[in-house]
């Protein structure tokens, strides 16, 4: 029983994370300015894998004799979803990236400490690392379109000088 308690409480937070990441990547989309235009494809691919890796939980869920009700409910949360939340609801000015890489950061935390959970069963474990190997993925794609943004600015620079 104590087994399934944790189970439950880890897919809350996790679904409740790819829920949040998703509304932040969307939310990010309708403020891009003319020149990160070229993130569109970027955040509209990490809103499609939120949207595979929360059903993926779902039904994770479901094989663990859940209900979806069960695991859309409040979660834990922690520090991490309030710096993913925080991240993507700021209005703060920066650089979209810049708060996507906080937010990945974050989602990592969040992964990170559920996969040291004692007691979850060794499918949701192995979910956990293979998605955690996912976000790690996403994060590097924001640090090549950094790369890649920068670069572009340089040249700009150049061209101008």
């Amino acid at each position: 029983m104590e087994n399934l308690k944790t189970t439950t409480e880890c897919l809350q937070d996790l679904v409740a994370f790819h829920s949040e990441r998703i509304n932040g990547y969307q939310a990010l989309l309708n403020r891009l300015t003319a020149d990160e235009h070229h993130l569109t494809t970027l955040f509209e691919a990490f809103i499609k894998q939120s949207i595979k890796m929360k059903l993926e939980l779902l039904d994770m869920g479901v094989q663990c004799g859940l209900e979806e009700t069960q695991l859309t409910a409040s979660g834990q949360f922690g520090l991490a979803w309030s710096v993913v939340k925080a991240v993507f609801s700021s209005r703060m000015p920066s650089y979209a990236l810049d708060k996507c890489r906080s937010g990945e950061n974050a989602l990592l935390i969040a992964y990170h400490s559920v996969e040291g959970t004692d007691g979850l069963q060794p499918s949701l474990r192995a979910l956990v690392n293979q998605q955690k190997r996912e976000v790690i993925a996403a994060r590097d794609w924001i640090s090549h379109f950094e790369r890649f943004c920068s670069h572009s600015v340089r040249q700009q620079l150049a061209a101008v000088s």
